[in-house]
């Protein structure tokens, strides 16, 4: 992950939940929040690893559909 804030650099962990805002992520020291905007997110799904831009997630994932 990238972010503006420095604590949240390298942070790994599972996305336990979405709001419109922010994730949810399960990590090794307990459940983070953590903002979409202004972060680069690198998502790992079977080996495959997708970079998201957190500024496109903001919103309700009903609301980001219409928007594609």
């Amino acid at each position: 992950m990238r972010s503006p804030n420095f604590h949240e650099l390298g942070m790994e962990g599972l996305i336990l939940y979405e709001t419109r805002n922010t994730f949810i992520i399960r990590t090794d020291r307990g459940d983070k929040v953590i903002p979409k905007a202004g972060r680069i997110f690198v998502i790992d799904v079977g080996g495959v690893k997708y970079t998201l831009l957190g500024d496109r997630l903001v919103g309700r994932p009903e609301e980001r559909v219409k928007r594609a």
